[in-house]
């Protein structure tokens, strides 16, 4: 079976981070942001009628951005980017899902005038 693949964005800078994420919304299949709060619930709860802008508040310093092509645990029926944060606020954290199909992958990095040519995603080693 096929791995999943995390790319590394630890190296991007911060507008570099908002930036993709900001992409990755303009081009998705869907998104939706979730909220851990353990004194409502040890799992995470769905966040309703939050806007993209709202969400996005929560990218806040020592968020931990993600993206992972998840060709293995799939949570929707077919390969994909999974773009995304862990707010890593305390009391609650907060989660952004971003999915995006595969065809549009390349668009994430490519066209968006914070980010340009200048930079590559490179797997985690």
């Amino acid at each position: 079976m096929a791995q999943d693949i995390f790319y590394d964005t630890a190296k991007l800078s911060r507008s570099e981070q908002e930036a993709m994420l900001r992409k990755a919304h303009s081009i998705c299949e869907r998104w939706w942001f979730d909220k851990l709060d353990c004194s409502e619930s040890f799992s995470r709860q769905r966040v309703k009628d939050i806007s993209f802008e709202d969400a996005m508040d929560h990218f806040v310093e020592g968020a931990l951005m993600k993206v992972i092509h998840r060709r293995q645990i799939l949570p929707v029926d077919k390969p994909h980017l999974e773009v995304g944060f862990r707010s890593m606020e305390i009391p609650v954290d907060f989660f952004l899902w971003i999915i995006v199909p595969l065809k549009h992958a390349a668009d994430i990095v490519n066209g968006t005038s914070e980010i340009g040519d200048v930079v590559t995603l490179l797997p985690c080693e």
